[in-house]
C-alpha cells in the first residue's frame, strides 16, 4: 500500500494532478465528467454560461496548470522528450500564461456569440480537456516512476 505522506512534500500542482488523474477511477470519472459536461453545453443540451465557465475555463485552466507544472519535473537530460522552452520553470510559466490567454478568450469569443459554432464548443469543452486528461495522466505516471 502506497503513503500518502511523501506527497504533501511536493507540491499543490502534483496533489490536484494525484486527484485528477492518480488512479484509473479517478482518470475515468474525470474523463467522462469532463466529455458529459461539455457535451452537454457544446449540443445546446443546457447552454448556461456557468457550464461553458466550469467545463470551458475553469477545467481547462486547471489542466493546463497542472501539465505545465509537471513538465519541468522532467529535469534536463539529454532524454526529455519535451522541447526546451519547457526545460526551466519560467519559460514553462510563460508558456502557460499564454495558453490559458488563448482558453480565456476563446471562451469569451463563445460566449459572445463570435465563434458559438458546434466545433468550437466541442473544442472548447470537450476535445482540448480530454486530451489534457489523458497527457496529464501520461505525465503524472511518468514522474510517479521516476
Amino acid at each position: 500500500m502506497q503513503s500518502n505522506k511523501p506527497n504533501k512534500y511536493l507540491g499543490i500542482p502534483i496533489y490536484w494532478t494525484e486527484n485528477l488523474v492518480g488512479t484509473p477511477g479517478r482518470f475515468g470519472v474525470n474523463l467522462l465528467l469532463t466529455i458529459v459536461g461539455g457535451g452537454v453545453y457544446s449540443f445546446g443540451v443546457w447552454p448556461s454560461i456557468y457550464m461553458l465557465a466550469v467545463f470551458g475555463v475553469v477545467s481547462p485552466l486547471l489542466f493546463t496548470f497542472c501539465l505545465y507544472s509537471l513538465v519541468p519535473l522532467f529535469g534536463n537530460n539529454d532524454e526529455n522528450p519535451f522541447p526546451k522552452v519547457f526545460k526551466s520553470r519560467s519559460s514553462s510559466a510563460w508558456v502557460m500564461l499564454f495558453d490559458m490567454a488563448i482558453v480565456i478568450t476563446m471562451a469569451i469569443l463563445i460566449h459572445i456569440d463570435i465563434i458559438d459554432y458546434l466545433f468550437f464548443r466541442l473544442l472548447q469543452t470537450v476535445i482540448f480537456p480530454a486530451l489534457m486528461l489523458f497527457i496529464l495522466r501520461f505525465l503524472y505516471l511518468g514522474v510517479r516512476r521516476e
